[in-house]
Parts: structure tokens; C-alpha cells; sequence
């Protein structure tokens, strides 16, 4: 248990950290334009993550689709269950939806399931990645805005992104070497930069926005583990696939959905990355009694 706690806390400390420099950028009364921010990691910090994370790994192609399957209903599950907590607690759901439907299933959740069940744990947590990124930029701008526009997720290079890497896993097609180094430094910026962001953030929460956060974070929790529980069931899957069906379910917000907010409500700003904040704190002391009770 000890060793798993500290495992989780290495892969989590960076970042605090990350989001600490944020928040003392702002203590010390520097601007920061977080919309011009959000805008370039719409645009190209995340679709090379996308392409980074995906291209050149192997895959086996039937447990992968089964895997996208299990993603996809997890994030249907999640979107509809957060829809009923928001209603139930009167919260508006243009500005919380986003958050509590949405985990961090990237750069924690593969992480951690890496830790548990290495290469295997990485290649079915990708799938959960691919699903997310669909979900992150056709469902949460659409729902944060509070209208679609056909057009914008047309022109959006994300969505292209996720569809040539889908491709590039089923047919195993891979870049030059120039062109997937210049990704992985396109792709490196974007969880720092908005990491930074939502720390710059959080020097701007007030009590109420902690005491908020507090149930939000909680109640994302409670959603994740009703949601793992009931796809385990459904698919009766065993070995690593369970594994990372159960803690993908179970990351906290994810750092993104800072992206839509900033754009489009930068007014809860300060709610949202309250939330974010203590979901992630959270889950240094939830994610090894979940790997040790539950996962293994």
C-alpha cells in the first residue's frame, strides 16, 4: 500500500507543481491571457499530444475496438449521470458539465495505468484517450457554449487528429522521424501551458469557489466509481482491460476542460479550477486504495 501511494504521488506531484508556478505567477501580479492560450492548445498543442500519444503503437485490434467500446459508453454514462447530479443540485450545467463528465484520462490516467500494468496498461488506456478527445471537442464546447456549430468541429484540427490516428493504429502506419519529434514538442506544451493557466486561476478563488469544488469533486468521484462498477459487470472483463476500465473511470476532472471554460465562460473560471484542483488532490489517496482493494 505504502508503495503504491508513492508511486501515485510521483506521478501526480508534477502537477501541483506545474500548477503552483502557475499560481505564483499570478501572486506576483503578472497577466496572463489565458483565451489566447486556450486558443493555441484547441488549435495545435493538442492535436500533436493526440498524434504524439498514438502513432507507432501496436495494438491488437480486437481487444482495442472492445476497449473503445467499454470508453465510449463510460463517457455516455458519465455525461448522463452528470446531467442528473447538476439538475438534482440546481447547478448550472453550461459551466459544470464539462468538468464533472470529463476525467483525466491522459496524462494521470495513462500514467497510473501504466504503473499497474505497463505496456498493456498504456495501449488499452490510449483507447480511453481517443474517446475522451472526441467527447472533449465535439460534446463539452458544444454544451459549454450552449450551441453546436457544425462548422467549427469540421475546421477542427483535434477531430482530425483522432481520426488519422485511428486509422494509423488499425493499419499501422508511422511518420518520418523529423515529423514525430516536431509533434512531441508541439505536443509537450499543451498540459503544461494549461496547467499554468489553471494555477494563474486559482489565486483567483474565493471560499465559496473551494466550498464548491469540495461536493463537485466529490460527486465526480462517486460518479466514476458507479460508472466503473457498472461497465465491469457489463463486460466481465478480466486481467488489464478490468484494470484500466476501473481506474480510467476513476481519474479526476481533467485539466482540459479548463480549455472550454476559459473561452467561453471565463467568468467561473475560478470554480472550475477549484474543482480540477482538489479532484486531483483526491485522487492521491483514492487511486492506490482503488489499485490495491478493487483493480488488483
Amino acid at each position: 500500500m505504502r508503495t503504491l501511494f508513492e508511486n501515485v504521488f510521483e506521478v501526480i506531484i508534477p502537477v501541483f507543481i506545474c500548477v503552483l508556478i502557475g499560481y505564483l505567477f499570478a501572486a506576483s501580479k503578472h497577466e496572463l491571457n489565458s483565451k489566447m492560450v486556450s486558443k493555441l492548445m484547441a488549435h495545435i498543442g493538442y492535436p500533436a499530444l493526440i498524434l504524439d500519444h498514438m502513432l507507432g503503437q501496436k495494438v491488437v485490434l480486437g481487444k482495442f475496438l472492445w476497449m473503445l467500446l467499454a470508453a465510449f459508453l463510460m463517457y455516455s454514462l458519465m455525461s448522463v449521470l452528470a446531467l442528473l447530479f447538476l439538475s438534482l443540485f440546481r447547478q448550472n450545467i453550461r459551466t459544470y458539465f464539462s468538468c464533472i463528465s470529463m476525467n483525466n484520462v491522459g496524462n494521470i490516467g495513462l500514467a497510473v495505468c501504466a504503473l499497474a500494468f505497463g505496456h498493456a496498461g498504456v495501449l488499452y488506456g490510449i483507447a480511453f484517450v481517443v474517446v475522451g478527445m472526441i467527447f472533449f471537442f465535439v460534446v463539452a464546447p458544444g454544451v459549454t457554449s450552449g450551441s453546436w456549430s457544425a462548422k467549427e468541429i469540421m475546421l477542427s484540427p483535434a477531430i482530425y487528429s483522432v481520426v488519422f490516428s485511428i486509422v494509423a493504429l488499425i493499419f499501422n502506419i508511422s511518420l518520418p522521424k523529423p515529423v514525430m519529434s516536431s509533434l512531441n514538442i508541439l505536443g509537450g506544451m499543451a498540459i503544461p501551458l494549461m496547467l499554468l493557466t489553471l494555477g494563474h486561476s486559482l489565486a483567483q478563488i474565493k471560499l465559496g469557489d473551494t466550498k464548491i469544488g469540495l461536493v463537485f469533486a466529490i460527486g465526480h468521484i462517486i460518479l466514476g466509481g458507479a460508472v466503473a462498477f457498472i461497465l465491469t459487470d457489463l463486460f466481465n472483463f478480466t486481467g488489464a482491460m478490468r484494470g484500466v476500465l476501473i481506474l480510467q473511470s476513476l481519474m479526476p476532472c481533467a485539466v482540459s476542460t479548463y480549455l472550454w471554460i476559459s473561452i467561453y465562460r471565463p467568468q467561473d473560471t475560478p470554480k472550475i479550477s477549484g474543482i480540477i484542483f482538489l479532484s486531483t488532490i483526491m485522487s492521491i489517496f483514492i487511486l492506490p486504495v482503488v489499485l490495491t482493494y478493487w483493480v488488483q
